[in-house]
């Protein structure tokens, strides 16, 4: 196996001289090693896609779900594999999948565990592979990405805190594998995997190899009924409350009307007409990943 690094050098301010574990880690290994570091958005597909014209067989984003994001797109429905080493404030995508988030052992799965096929989605044409959405969520990212925030969880948050008390939810006409439905909601979630990233379980049911999306829509609902039922946002028990309704199914199209902003995987992207057509694509990627099975409903 012949590996490609793709570092996110922000990533590498948390987490010390990733470039030297990974060298530490490769030295007397008669394995195909290389690095490189990400300069700017989209970098890194530029990258991966070289890598892949090069002959290199695993490559491997070391970040947080947008690297890893970038680095994937060029690798769908091709022979060539990706490897995840988690360095990111959520890491939904390792999540998914099991990969430790100590950076030594998820160094170590890259030569011991076998490729995995999981699905991907597509918004608008644009591939995203843990979670998109509209509402709440995709503005968050929006200032989150804009304002030039310290990364991690805390920041987000406080994003998220002053955007709840004065969003107002606007109607959304949704359409799933031809059913329609009206929904008001404060977030639509268009969910590949089970969880966003730092343990926010959004679709208990949800499989990220089941060739199918789960659109999550949650209403809005008075403060303190929120607050109770944080716990279980990361316990899988979300579902249970009379807030969240979830729909299954390989095409989900959102008419959100005109103007509308929608994340992949943290990454904010804006729709002129407000109208998101997501599709499934399953067995899209090669991953190598732990042998664990997914969760259960």
């Amino acid at each position: 196996m012949s590996y490609f690094f793709i570092i996110n050098p922000n990533a590498g301010l948390r987490h010390g001289d990733i470039k030297a574990r990974i060298e530490r880690f490769f030295a007397g290994r008669k394995l195909r090693c290389e690095i490189e570091f990400t300069r700017a958005r989209e970098h890194a597909s530029e990258l991966s896609a070289r890598a892949r014209l090069a002959g290199f067989r695993c490559i491997v984003a070391a970040g947080g779900d947008g690297t890893i994001r970038e680095t994937a797109i060029p690798l769908l429905n091709t022979g060539s594999t990706l490897g995840i080493l988690p360095c990111g404030s959520g890491n939904g995508l390792a999540r998914n999948l099991y990969i430790p988030l100590d950076l030594d052992l998820a160094l170590k799965g890259l030569i011991e565990w076998s490729p995995r096929k999981v699905d991907a989605g597509l918004a608008n044409g644009r591939p995203f592979f843990i979670a998109a959405g509209t509402g709440l969520d995709a503005e968050v990212a929006h200032d989150f990405n804009s304002m030039g925030s310290r990364r991690g969880i805390l920041p987000y948050v406080l994003h998220a805190a002053r955007r709840l008390f004065a969003y107002r939810p606007a109607p959304v006409a949704a359409v799933v594998d031809g059913r329609r439905m009206e929904l008001t909601a404060m977030i639509n979630a268009v969910m590949n995997g089970v969880q966003y990233g730092g343990g926010a379980k959004v679709a208990p049911g949800a499989y990220i190899d089941d060739g199918l999306l789960d659109l999550v829509s949650i209403k809005k609902a008075p403060l303190h009924r929120l607050a109770l039922a944080l716990p279980s946002l990361f316990n899988g028990r979300l579902d249970r409350n009379p807030f969240y309704s979830s729909f299954r199914g390989r095409t989900i199209e959102l008419d959100c009307g005109a103007g509308a902003w929608y994340h992949l995987d943290g990454e904010d992207f804006y729709s002129q007409d407000g109208k998101i057509k997501f599709t499934a694509l399953p067995s899209a990627i090669s991953v190598l990943a732990p042998k664990q099975s997914l969760p259960e409903g």
